[in-house]
């Protein structure tokens, strides 16, 4: 469609929302009959009214109000007086009461000047609420006021980035949306007196990963690993399979944290924030020892190109090992932390046991990990069998 054209209610109300592949978020469309007025449409399809102008050479725009709260005849009518002003030399936004800049505190701006700078300091995975702000949240929601933002628009995305994404990826944008608009709620900033997201519910999570190597899939794998020309990766992966720690715990692994003698290991922060120390096998160890002979420096798995980096993700040499070793699909990285949690109950560990060794906070993450075999699920159900045979004996 044509993005200049006589403005009238039909049209405008036809306008459907800004096109997913706009990398702006947002469209906008010009009246020919009115100079410098505009209408924007965001990708939840709603429609606010702009003024474009230009005041001793500087190009501003001037918010009018959104649509079709505010009809076509005032939004002109708007639109047709600041251009007086303008004429007279005037700024039309100079003559708004000051106490209205509060409320034009975009959630762009906020993010931007506020959250996101205390979030850097404040949380170790600022990356990824860097990601879910800027690809998520950002193009749908960051042109709007705080004000602005309505509940019924904000469950509206989140039921559709459950559809486009999981349960799991929507609650995560819901909850960063959430604790921001908390803060600028705490903070007194963008005269929010109620956070929009509040009564917005988050999605039943079934994302439990019940993949793990299991029966000859093991000695398969560990097979597979000992022909990997990356040996440095295959060691990293087979570190993960005897340690049961997460991947870029085992990557930032360094000499100086390491106990041999005792058998132990100083993670200085773990992904819940808190220290702790981790239980060295006899497979482990033997890793270690191997690693030293050809580390010197400060990482026990060094970078091949660079020795004063650690070793990059081993993403590539896990592909081809489960390749070899005729892997099914499904299984991944973290699936080695996964089958060391579940070795471990299957060999009758308590879940008390996993839950310190896994560094778990809480006992239900590590329930997610135990899965019990199948010869294990039949042996156990034909106790019930044997039981109810005797009786009707």
């Amino acid at each position: 469609m044509q993005r200049q054209f006589k403005f009238n209610k039909k049209t405008l109300d036809a306008l459907g929302p800004c096109p997913a592949d706009l990398a702006s978020g947002e469209v906008e469309y010009s009246d020919t009959d009115v100079a410098g007025l505009r209408l924007v449409v965001n990708r939840l399809g709603r429609k606010r009214f702009l003024l474009r102008y230009s005041l001793s050479g500087a190009k501003r725009s001037m918010k009018l109000g959104e649509y079709p709260a505010l009809d076509l005849a005032q939004a002109r009518q708007l639109a047709m007086s600041a251009r007086l002003q303008i004429a007279q030399g005037v700024d039309p936004q100079a003559t708004q009461p000051v106490h209205a800049a509060p409320d034009a505190l975009t959630l762009a701006d906020f993010m931007a000047l506020h959250y996101l700078p205390y979030a850097q300091g404040a949380n170790r995975s600022y990356r990824d609420i860097l990601g879910r702000w800027s690809i998520h949240l950002a193009p749908v929601f960051g042109q709007l006021a705080l004000t602005e933002l309505r509940t019924q628009d904000i469950q509206r995305f989140h039921d559709a980035k459950r559809t486009e994404l999981c349960a799991a990826s929507a609650n995560r944008l819901l909850a960063l949306l959430k604790r921001a608009l908390n803060l600028a709620l705490l903070w007194g900033l963008g005269s929010l007196t109620v956070n929009p997201v509040k009564g917005v519910r988050m999605h039943l999570e079934n994302n439990q990963r019940q993949r793990y190597l299991v029966g000859d899939e093991l000695r398969r794998f560990l097979a597979a690993l000992d022909q990997e020309p990356n040996r440095s990766a295959a060691q990293l992966l087979k570190f993960l399979l005897a340690t049961g720690v997460r991947r870029t715990e085992a990557l930032t692994c360094r000499w100086e944290d390491l106990d041999l003698d005792q058998a132990r290991w100083l993670l200085p922060t773990s992904k819940n924030g808190r220290s702790r120390f981790v239980v060295l096998n006899a497979v482990a160890l033997e890793i270690l020892r191997e690693q030293r002979r050809v580390s010197s420096g400060l990482w026990v798995f060094p970078s091949p190109i660079d020795a004063n980096k650690h070793l990059g993700d081993p993403k590539k040499a896990f592909a081809r090992a489960c390749h070899s070793a005729r892997i099914e699909p499904g299984l991944v990285i973290h699936s080695l932390r996964h089958s060391y949690a579940s070795h471990l109950v299957q060999s009758g560990q308590s879940l008390q046991v996993v839950q310190s060794l896994l560094g778990h906070r809480q006992i239900g993450t590590t329930a997610r990990y135990a899965h019990l075999s199948a010869d294990q699920l039949h042996q156990a159900a034909s106790q019930v069998s044997l039981a109810m045979s005797a009786a009707m004996r």
